[in-house]
């Protein structure tokens, strides 16, 4: 079996896309798409990690719709 979540956040990192998760015990996860030297193209916050990991998705479809990460995680309608 894969996991889902750590398969996303290689193919992020496989397709030069950055991200960061931060966590804080009972503060839940702040989630950045982007970096600081770039700038970041959307931010947020969830209450468990495997949110972080579909709000990473999420964003990423939206802000690199033509990266090879969004052509291989795109789902169909």
């Amino acid at each position: 079996m894969t996991d889902s979540s750590a398969c996303i956040l290689q193919d992020l990192y496989d397709s030069e896309i950055n991200f960061t998760i931060i966590t804080f015990w009972d503060a839940g996860f702040e989630i950045k798409l982007g970096d600081e030297l770039n700038g970041f193209a959307a931010t947020g916050r969830v209450n468990n990690f495997s949110e972080a990991v579909e709000w990473l998705r999420i964003r990423t479809l939206e802000q690199y719709p033509e990266s090879g990460f969004a052509k291989a995680h795109r789902r169909s309608p």
